[in-house]
């Protein structure tokens, strides 16, 4: 009976001590494995063709005048090779290439008004890049009616018969961005060619430009006259000479 007693005893203390065990075992969750972080996703390289450099020159034109494309275009940074460059006004072509480098011909521009010229870049992958330039032609009309004869000075002021006068002629073109070219200016004194400046370029602003008279003729005509020829029009401006009373001392005396 003792022996009872004492295993009873030995299994209900061993029952005791199992208790907090299984009593921790339930409360320990399962841990979930730790996240893989993601590994960067790699950024696709940008094939589009790069485009250097692109003009259309001048920027400002009289109609009829020429005006000339040039650019450079390279491979993007996919290296996919150029397969054409394409040069579009209102959506005709122009020009085209399929080299890297362009210098085209000199083409007359037919417009007066605003026209934009458009290249078109395009690669073996199919990609392409776009750039434009606008060019303003104005009409020969216009243009010349923003040039004018500011003036014309003699030197010297005062002159005799057969002296030599060296002129300067100062001439305004008005024209913003506009080279006139090429110019020819006359001074005449009735149907005698005193002096004359030909084929030069006459660009925005004030241009001064002298000329001589290798030696005055009173009877050749009242008039000195500044004749500007542009493309076959002309714009003149008449100049008076008028004597003027001149004192002198007797180096005698009295």
């Amino acid at each position: 009976m003792k022996a009872h007693v004492k295993m009873l005893a030995i299994l209900l203390t061993l029952g005791i001590l199992a208790i907090p065990f299984a009593t921790a075992s339930a409360q320990l969750a399962p841990q979930a494995p730790a996240a893989v972080k993601g590994l960067p996703k790699t950024q696709p390289v940008v094939d589009n063709p790069l485009i250097q450099a692109f003009n259309v020159v001048p920027a400002v034109v009289v109609q009829g005048d020429p005006v000339s494309a040039n650019w450079h275009v390279t491979r993007g940074p996919g290296g996919s090779p150029i397969t054409s460059a394409v040069l579009t006004v209102d959506g005709a072509t122009i020009a085209g290439s399929s080299a890297e480098m362009y210098s085209g011909p000199p083409r007359p521009f037919a417009w007066v008004g605003e026209k934009t010229f458009v290249l078109t870049v395009r690669n073996a992958a199919g990609k392409t890049t776009s750039q434009s330039k606008t060019v303003r032609g104005i009409s020969l009309a216009e243009a010349l009616s923003k040039v004018n004869i500011v003036n014309m000075e003699a030197n010297p002021q005062r002159f005799s018969v057969g002296q030599p006068i060296d002129f300067r002629v100062m001439i305004s073109n008005n024209n913003p961005g506009l080279v006139l070219k090429p110019v020819n200016v006359f001074v005449t004194q009735g149907s005698r060619v005193v002096g004359n400046k030909t084929n030069f370029n006459l660009g925005p602003g004030n241009q001064m430009i002298t000329l001589q008279d290798s030696g005055f003729n009173a009877a050749g005509g009242m008039y000195y006259t500044v004749d500007v020829e542009f493309k076959g029009q002309h714009k003149m401006r008449n100049f008076v000479t008028k004597p003027v009373t001149m004192y002198t001392i007797d180096p005698t005396g009295h």
